[in-house]
């Protein structure tokens, strides 16, 4: 009766690893191991953090290369009145188009595809279209930004056989692991 460690997903037969007497581990899917790194299999947490990180290193230069920049310009014209809302604009575009508009057209941010994953429609595999990168992104930024939904968006995530976040739900998305 000794618990065995399996991928949960019918995709790797029990590895033969005990775990706790009386446990059966298959059904506790943030246990998994074994499929993690296969074509569509689930992206894990931690691989999808660090992503997150990559993209907001990138999100960072971005932004902020092009409005230093613009400050060392508008404070050399005596214009330093446009410097606020040209921020405001440039920070708005980025957020509306870097990470929808790489999910719809390339499958995943710069961060998800250097670590090997990418966004799909979980009812068929397919790409997102751009409305719905849209409305996942926002949806991210809400979880992220609000402390009691960043907390049930990591639980929700964990507890999930899918790995599907709250954001993910909204618009019936998965990020599994990209075919090399």
């Amino acid at each position: 009766m000794l618990g065995r460690m399996s991928s949960g997903d019918g995709l790797n037969p029990d590895l033969g690893t005990d775990l706790v007497p009386g446990l059966d581990s298959s059904s506790l899917p943030w246990m998994a191991v074994g499929s993690r790194s296969l074509p569509g299999s689930p992206a894990d947490v931690m691989r999808r953090a660090a992503a997150v990180a990559i993209d907001t290193v990138i999100a960072v230069v971005v932004i902020l290369g092009p409005l230093i920049a613009l400050d060392r310009m508008l404070v050399a014209a005596a214009m330093d009145d446009v410097w606020l809302p040209a921020a405001a604009v440039w920070s708005l575009v980025f957020l509306l188009l870097y990470s929808p508009l790489s999910v719809s057209r390339t499958g995943g941010t710069l961060g998800k595809r250097l670590l090997g994953m990418e966004v799909v429609r979980a009812s068929d595999g397919e790409r997102l279209a751009y409305g719905a990168a849209l409305v996942r992104h926002l949806g991210n930024l809400v979880m992220a930004t609000v402390p009691v939904l960043l907390v049930a968006n990591a639980t929700v995530t964990n507890l999930n056989a899918k790995r599907q976040s709250l954001h993910d739900r909204l618009v019936d998305s998965r990020v599994v692991m990209r075919g090399r």
